[in-house]
């Protein structure tokens, strides 16, 4: 089946799961800006939501689009597959030929990535960062590793996604995301506006940081002269030092070339008024808008657009003024927190009065007054529509529909491969209600992790699918991870397992996702299971209603 017929078929069987939530409403109200069609072709933002991606409110199909880092050649960004994440910032090439959104390739740019040297304020990296707990405000920040923003301590390595908004003093990164990552590497990432450059002396000022470079480092795109006012991305290969200076190893100029009445949306917090109201020369994510009297706004008003409001634009590139003129603005609203997801549930566990679990790798919460469809029950491979808010590391889920499997649907899995065809790149898996009988099929982007590759799979192996379905029990596979045989539960009751970033990692405990786990003496935590690192977790309750307890745990590639 090809990409545009199955995005069809995706978009139909999307809008009846859609009205299963359009109680909890959301959305940023921005449309077409009265075109119908939407026709980009560029769109910058925060990813929101999955089923397929959500962009700033905006549903975009991605099967089948290259997923990579916004980093330069030779950049220590690893994995070299990543997947897309909620809270990620974004920027994505899109099929203007689509009259839906559907992404060609998307590149996840995070603002920082190092060490936390204060937690009051936050800075990390010499820049400081704002914790968003405001949904009218902006995208509110979720964390990963953590449970929270309280978790967060000096010394940790973080990677954080935002945009900077001015603060007293100067500016901030506002986040969206902030994950954990593990402490082993010292490399730094920094986004940001070049000032107090000095050419003699090689060093500028990116934020509270002071950058220095030279013959060893690497400017991109090649020949660019630095200047004060540049928008860069620079990254070092060692830490920051105590007097907040860096060695830069690469500099990359973000100098985005865009073809006259190129059709583009762009999403995120307002920088350029300086206090002008009405503000019709708003700059976001360093592309500068035109407002005017032609400009529609589908939500909030000509008078709200200000410094660190966040925006959503829809228009089209006028090469002649370098700017991007506005045919739609919506100003963000609190309804825009809404977060949806779509998918299969995996890693579910309950400990009798709450339930944990997992959508397209977001942790999901519910809690007593989350509301569900008449006859849907949450276990393992349902397929779910969630309607939410992010509550620290997790989604709390406001609506839990369970529709059925649709065309287009992103599902995960786990289970024991069978009729294994390496020929036909197919293969099913077993002890999973959701795929029975279906064919697994995988294609060039298929991404194959953690010793899986299609030469070495074979019938009883253990895996990890992450596939989309196309009708007909078939589904494309977008990610193979080699996976453990279940261990069994000494007490003989059922086990439980999860995927994620661990945290609280102790002698006697640790943390995976929103889990607590103990650690015993019988606990098999193998090396590299450490705050920050992706783990697989194999758990089990050593009584009724009692804690759980670690069965096996080891890093894992995703």
């Amino acid at each position: 089946m090809n990409l545009k017929n199955l995005t069809s078929r995706w978009l139909l069987a999307a809008a009846s799961i859609l009205s299963l939530l359009s109680a909890c409403g959301g959305g940023d109200g921005l449309g077409s800006g009265g075109t119908g069609a939407a026709h980009d072709s560029f769109a910058t933002g925060t990813v929101d939501g999955f089923g397929s991606v959500y962009i700033a409110g905006e549903r975009c199909d991605h099967v089948g689009a290259r997923i990579g880092w916004d980093t330069v050649a030779g950049g220590p960004e690893q994995p070299a597959s990543p997947e897309l994440k909620l809270g990620q910032r974004v920027e994505v090439d899109l099929d203007a030929d689509s009259a839906a959104c559907r992404i060609l390739a998307a590149r996840i740019a995070p603002e920082l990535i190092g060490i936390v040297e204060t937690t009051s304020p936050l800075v990390v990296a010499g820049a400081q960062v704002l914790v968003n707990d405001d949904p009218a405000v902006g995208p509110v920040t979720v964390f990963e590793g953590y449970a929270g923003a309280a978790d967060i301590a000096a010394g940790d390595r973080v990677e954080v996604h935002g945009k900077a908004v001015a603060v007293s003093g100067g500016v901030a990164i506002r986040a969206t995301r902030i994950e954990r990552k593990p402490a082993t590497e010292t490399w730094v990432r920094v986004a940001g506006v070049v000032s107090n450059l000095d050419a003699g002396a090689g060093r500028f000022s990116l934020g509270g940081l002071t950058v220095h470079y030279g013959a060893g480092t690497t400017v991109w795109p090649t020949g660019f002269v630095l200047r004060d006012g540049l928008t860069i991305a620079m990254w070092s290969t060692g830490a920051v030092d105590a007097n907040r200076e860096v060695q830069a190893r690469f500099i990359r100029v973000l100098h985005r070339q865009f073809a006259d009445q190129q059709k583009l949306r762009v999403q995120g917090p307002v920088s350029g008024c300086n206090g002008a109201n009405p503000c019709t020369q708003p700059v976001i994510d360093g592309i500068q808008i035109e407002i005017n009297d032609a400009t529609v706004f589908t939500a909030g008003s000509r008078s709200e657009v200000a410094d660190g409001r966040t925006l959503h634009v829809r228009g089209s590139f006028d090469a002649a003024s370098g700017k991007l003129v506005a045919r739609a603005v919506a100003v963000r609203r609190q309804a825009d927190g809404l977060v949806t997801l779509t998918g299969s549930v995996s890693d579910f566990a309950s400990d009798g009065s709450s339930t944990f679990f997992r959508v397209r790798g977001v942790p999901v919460t519910t809690d007593a007054n989350t509301s569900f469809e008449a006859g849907c029950t949450v276990t393992d491979d349902r397929i779910v529509a969630v309607a939410g808010h992010i509550a620290g590391a997790s989604v709390l889920a406001t609506r839990i529909a369970c529709p059925s499997l649709a065309v287009g649907t992103v599902v995960d899995a786990y289970g024991q491969v069978s009729d294994f065809d390496g020929a036909a790149r197919s293969f099913r898996i077993t002890g999973r209600a959701l795929f029975g009988l279906a064919t697994l099929t995988w294609d060039d982007n298929t991404v194959f992790s953690n010793g899986a590759t299609p030469q070495t799979l074979a019938n009883g192996n253990h895996v990890a699918v992450r596939g989309v379905y196309q009708g007909n029990g078939r589904f494309l596979l977008l990610r193979v991870v080699l996976d453990d045989t279940p261990p069994a539960s000494p007490t003989g009751g059922m086990v439980f397992s999860a995927l994620g970033i661990a945290h609280h990692v102790s002698a006697g405990s640790m943390w995976v996702n929103l889990v607590p786990m103990a650690v015993t003496p019988a606990s098999d935590v193998r090396a590299g299971v450490v705050n920050g690192a992706l783990v697989r977790a194999w758990f089990y309750r050593d009584a009724p209603n009692a804690r759980w307890v670690v069965l096996y745990a080891h890093p894992v590639s995703w």
